[in-house]
């Protein structure tokens, strides 16, 4: 009884005290000096809150762009042993039957070869990729990339058929060619090199469609056939490379894990790790300009110091009376850290949802334009909901910083020389 007691005291000392800061934060409206700080505290961490979460969202939309584009033509996850001939059928069906969070699997074969699209142009070197058609959209986003087509579908899978390829919008401007096409394709296989000599084979094929990834490396240096067609110009080359697409709330990192201790003759990786150096430079930023950008909502909470000083000097004889009531300084200093958590609450709240609201038009109306350097051609704007909760807890941890330092001050109070002179 005595403890269940000393609770129901608790909880009616934390109201009285909530009910008091409450008060005391009304009452500020009829003190100039007092309901100015409130506001330039409020202020503050609204426009703190608001362009950190907003930044935040940029700096994601970067990522998550520069990402979808890398990712155009390779898979998630990318499976080969030295480009050595593989055993697709019983690799697939390990994986199939072992890892539950693959999505989808997809064989490719890369070989180097010359294209040439009249006698009278030159030649172009390029990478010749068979793939199949209908595996190859389920593990990369190819068909989102795809200008033109033969097929009104635009898919890769209605585009690869027996002699028709799908080719980079630059290589076909180079080459001058357009969809339905004939280009001319020559390679020749590691058993007719003798000595210094190279005897190459030619193979006529269409041009069914263009795609643009904006990515250079592709886009001027990348023909995509079918599997059948790479296939019947090198016979004895086989599978040597597989795509893999996860489930996704699967964990790519503990899955690529267990790939590799699984398929140990094959060599697992993340796409990401062709790109180690935009990859990391990209979540450098994005970090490094959050904790840039929190400085401003430490500068805003420090504004909250000052008002709570100038309230509890203000507030002295109210301190003195509640202390000689029996309040105690435990309950009194919980009065003053409500009024500085419920400005940064409030403000914070609005400042987000402001940002939330910036961040959807940003998406949805791509106004501010970007120059060529970037990936993208606009500024991209990815609000999630952990950049909302990051930046929340983020201004919370500094504000009730801010406001514990001067509630500290209550208990250097001395009632009796208060009560004396100044009640």
């Amino acid at each position: 009884m005595t403890s269940l007691k000393i609770i129901t005291e608790g909880i009616k000392m934390n109201k009285l005290s909530l009910m008091i800061a409450w008060r005391y934060l009304i009452g500020t409206k009829h003190e100039k000096n007092i309901s100015t700080m409130v506001l330039i505290c409020f202020l503050g961490i609204l426009i703190g809150s608001f362009a950190l979460a907003l930044v935040a969202a940029v700096m994601n939309g970067f990522e998550k762009v520069t990402h979808e584009k890398m990712q155009s033509i390779h898979a998630q996850i990318i499976a080969h042993a030295d480009n050595q001939p593989l055993n697709f059928k019983k690799i697939k069906d390990v994986l199939q039957k072992e890892f539950q969070t693959i999505k989808s699997i997809a064989p490719s074969t890369t070989k180097q070869i010359i294209a040439q699209a009249d006698e009278k142009e030159g030649y172009n070197l390029v990478s010749l990729t068979g793939v199949d058609p209908h595996a190859a959209q389920d593990v990369s986003n190819i068909n989102s990339k795809i200008k033109t087509s033969i097929s009104p579908q635009r898919s890769i899978a209605s585009i690869l058929q027996k002699k028709t390829v799908l080719i980079g919008d630059l290589l076909a401007k180079n080459m001058k060619v357009s969809i339905g096409d004939e280009i001319h394709l020559f390679f020749s296989s590691d058993e007719k090199i003798k000595r210094k000599k190279i005897r190459l084979d030619q193979e006529p094929v269409i041009v069914g469609g263009t795609f643009k990834t904006g990515i250079d490396e592709f886009d001027n240096g990348l023909i995509i056939c079918s599997l059948d067609l790479i296939q019947k110009m090198f016979p004895d080359i086989g599978i040597t490379q597989i795509g893999i697409k996860l489930k996704d709330n699967a964990n790519e990192k503990k899955t690529i894990a267990r790939l590799k201790k699984r398929l140990k003759h094959l060599d697992v990786f993340s796409w990401k790790e062709l790109y180690p150096a935009l990859v990391e430079a990209l979540q450098l930023e994005k970090y490094a300009m959050f904790l840039i950008l929190a400085l401003i909502i430490l500068v805003a909470s420090m504004s909250i110091i000052s008002l709570l000083f100038m309230q509890i000097n203000q507030k002295r004889a109210d301190i003195a009376i509640l202390r000689a009531m029996g309040m105690p300084s435990k309950h009194i200093s919980q009065v003053f850290l409500y009024v500085g958590m419920s400005i940064a609450i409030i403000g914070s709240t609005v400042g987000l949802a402001l940002a939330t609201l910036a961040g959807w038009f940003l998406e949805k109306y791509p106004l501010i334009k970007l120059p060529d350097v970037y990936y993208v051609t606009h500024l991209p704007c990815k609000m999630d909901f952990s950049i909302i909760v990051a930046v929340f807890i983020v201004v919370l941890a500094l504000s009730f910083l801010s406001t514990w330092i001067p509630t500290r001050r209550i208990r250097s109070i001395y009632i009796s020389h208060v009560l004396r002179f100044e009640g």
